[in-house]
């Protein structure tokens, strides 16, 4: 009978030993919409990817939540004054989750894949922009520019900079995707492709041990079945919530959402390749003719913001304008002007599913122009296939008027202005799918992107976003909100405007 008491005694010790007590993390379960594409940040080309990766690796510069840049694994850094090139200043006692040491050698390894041969998916952030980097000691690294460029914080601090270890990288070359190494506050386990990612916490991680015991991302691609889990507690977190059941979910008292503003603005594009669209009072009278208003409040419930500039309020650069009044006589007016006196008909097309409600919108708006005489016809297609016909040269394509979004990932307006209207980027080199050309835009561009004073380059920001508004080769809609659902006891996540939702080493699960 003692020895039984005794061996009782000894599981009741080691049941508590391994119980989480008061306040102790435990196991998350995030609830995300797709699968990663890849955990090489430098391959990674979906925010699935990016914001695990997110957790995995840390750049040498980093966005806050605010998309402020503060300090990474460089605590500080420098420009020349003819802006030729920057020195990095980099954190001591950090190491890969491997063991290995980050330094500068580390940091030039990053840089250098970036420029070299291997050509990753990212590349185009430094190939263009980076010469060559110096290892000037154990901790400076030394980036020589090209060209002098405004951006180049901003573009280390995206999530395609996330630095991997060498050794690592060396060792299992593209196969690091599938099994990453980086310094940042989580280590990964295991990814079971189309079903879930498994993190552990990094304990020797310089800021500190984190929180959170184990991270689990499930990959959950149907809606419903996201706010089930979240509902039931089966997850902790859960992303892209669907809006008609946020006024729901609002009232579980054990559910906090979040809707946050994005850098994403959805807009309307023209062929201005092609009559009438080449035509400004025609693309005025498609704006003229849209009830922004509207639309925000009837199929987004309030949950986006009425845009007058392809540049999202968030965004390092942004510039306000005006906001567009909505006037179906006067668009009537415009069309007439331009030759239209019994109306214009043209084709849309729209995906159906890529964005929050996007489908819905494009029916408000077809009957929105009809309004204001404009009869357009309205067709999707599978994402992919709609990539593609609006990737097609100016001479092989029969897109009229289509809807997109842009979010730029490095948070900065330039990277709106120069792939969606410079010149030198019409598709299909660039991105450019409205096939529209103003060499003053150009030259703002160029001048902004060069500028080494920010007085200067904001002062080419401004023109060129000025400029845009006046000539509507697109028109902006709304810029989205990313609303997202997580447990009341969950604290610390971090829901950021570049669609990003991710934990650090201070996010705690209360129990």
């Amino acid at each position: 009978m003692k020895r039984w008491w005794i061996l009782a005694a000894l599981m009741m010790v080691a049941l508590l030993a391994i119980a989480p007590g008061p306040g102790q993390a435990q196991t998350v379960t995030y609830a995300a919409g797709a699968d990663p594409d890849s955990l090489d940040p430098a391959n990674a080309e979906s925010n699935p990817s990016e914001a695990v990766n997110r957790m995995i690796f840390e750049n040498l510069v980093k966005f806050d939540p605010k998309l402020n840049l503060v300090p990474g694994l460089a605590e500080k850094w420098e420009q020349a004054k003819d802006g030729m090139s920057w020195t990095f200043f980099l954190r001591k006692g950090v190491k890969f989750h491997d063991g290995t040491p980050f330094n500068a050698e580390a940091a030039k390894y990053f840089f250098d894949r970036m420029i070299g041969p291997e050509k990753p998916s990212r590349a185009g952030l430094y190939a263009p922009l980076v010469d060559s980097t110096t290892v000037v000691d154990e901790y400076t690294v030394k980036v020589n520019m090209k060209a002098p460029f405004a951006f180049l914080l901003n573009n280390i601090a995206h999530s395609a900079s996330g630095i991997v270890s060498p050794t690592a990288h060396k060792a299992m070359g593209k196969d690091i995707a599938r099994k990453p190494v980086g310094t940042g506050p989580f280590k990964f386990v295991e990814w079971v492709h189309g079903d879930h990612v498994t993190l552990v916490p990094n304990d020797s991680y310089w800021g500190g041990k984190p929180k959170l015991e184990k991270i689990i991302v499930k990959t959950v691609k149907e809606e419903s079945a996201r706010v089930m889990m979240l509902q039931s507690g089966d997850a902790q977190l859960a992303v892209r919530l669907p809006s008609e059941d946020i006024p729901r979910l609002a009232k579980d008292a054990n559910i906090q959402l979040d809707a946050t503003e994005t850098l994403r603005v959805l807009y309307i594009g023209f062929n201005c390749a092609k009559k009438p669209f080449n035509d400004e009072r025609v693309r005025q009278a498609f704006n003229l003719g849209m009830d922004r208003e509207s639309i925000v409040k009837n199929i987004y419930q309030g949950r986006a913001l009425a845009a007058s500039n392809i540049v999202a309020p968030l965004t390092t650069g942004y510039f306000p304008l005006p906001a567009y009044p909505y006037d179906p006589d006067k668009s009537k007016k415009l069309l007439a002007e331009a030759g239209y006196p019994n109306g214009l008909k043209a084709k849309f097309i729209s995906p159906q599913g890529r964005y929050p409600k996007d489908f819905e919108m494009s029916q408000a708006l077809q009957q929105q122009w009809k309004k204001a005489g404009i009869d357009v016809t309205l067709d999707t297609m599978e994402w992919a296939a709609y990539l593609a016909a609006t990737r097609k040269p100016a001479d092989q394509t029969d897109v009229e008027v289509f809807l997109l979004g842009w979010a730029p990932s490095s948070a900065e307006a330039r990277w709106c202005l120069y792939p969606l209207y410079h010149s030198a980027e019409w598709v299909p080199k660039g991105n450019n799918r409205l096939f529209y050309s103003n060499k003053q835009f150009d030259d703002y561009v160029e001048k902004l992107t060069k500028a080494t004073e920010k007085a200067d380059r904001d002062n080419n920001l401004k023109l060129a976003q000025e400029l845009l508004y006046k000539e509507l080769p697109q028109i902006p809609i709304l810029v989205t909100k990313e609303t997202i659902g997580y447990s009341k006891k969950l604290k610390g996540v971090i829901n950021s405007p570049l669609e990003l939702t991710y934990f650090d080493q201070n996010t705690t699960l209360e129990k």
